[in-house]
């Protein structure tokens, strides 16, 4: 996985000092989790990457960060449709799930589509935009999601550029 030992090194990953309990975290949210992503956050990586995204980690003390409130998202979503409010993706399909895994500070939401049969490391990376109507699909890991983004090979029009740091690595989350 070079691109999760290049953002290990690029953002200088210290591992938190109690580790995660990933079991909980997948029988929580009815899941499994991509491989390279909770490699990611083991290494330090919940926190704060390019200035931009906020990636989430499991456990309260992430507050409005924590991933176990992932699936509640989901159901949100599913209201906002329902009530036209909102759209879906167009090419979600019937039975999947959309799964909430980072965010950032313009108001942009990613999530990974969990569909049963798939594969917890080809699930696709959805970006929805701030205002809830659009959406970019990414198939692609969640490490080299961000690690495209690092290098500029990875770009949505969502994302705000003006405050997007890509020097500005990694910062972890307090506590």
């Amino acid at each position: 996985m070079a691109s999760l030992d290049e953002l290990i090194d690029a953002g200088g990953l210290v591992p938190p000092g109690e580790a995660f309990d990933w079991e909980q975290a997948e029988q929580a949210l009815g899941l499994r989790l991509p491989e390279d992503y909770r490699a990611l956050v083991d290494a330090g990586g919940a926190g704060l990457w390019f200035d931009y995204f906020r990636v989430y980690a499991p456990g309260e003390q992430y507050e409005d960060r924590n991933l176990l409130d992932s699936a509640g998202v989901f159901e949100d979503l599913q209201i906002f449709w329902d009530n036209g409010f909102s759209n879906p993706p167009t090419d979600l399909p019937a039975g999947a799930r959309l799964i909430a895994w980072a965010s950032t500070g313009a108001g942009e939401t990613l999530f990974w589509q969990v569909e049963e049969g798939t594969p917890a490391d080809s699930y696709p990376i959805y970006v929805q935009d701030a205002d809830g109507d659009d959406w970019e699909r990414f198939d692609m890991k969640t490490t080299d999601f961000l690690r495209g983004v690092q290098q500029n090979s990875v770009r949505s029009e969502f994302f705000s550029e003006a405050f997007l740091d890509r020097a500005q690595v990694f910062r972890p989350y307090p506590g």
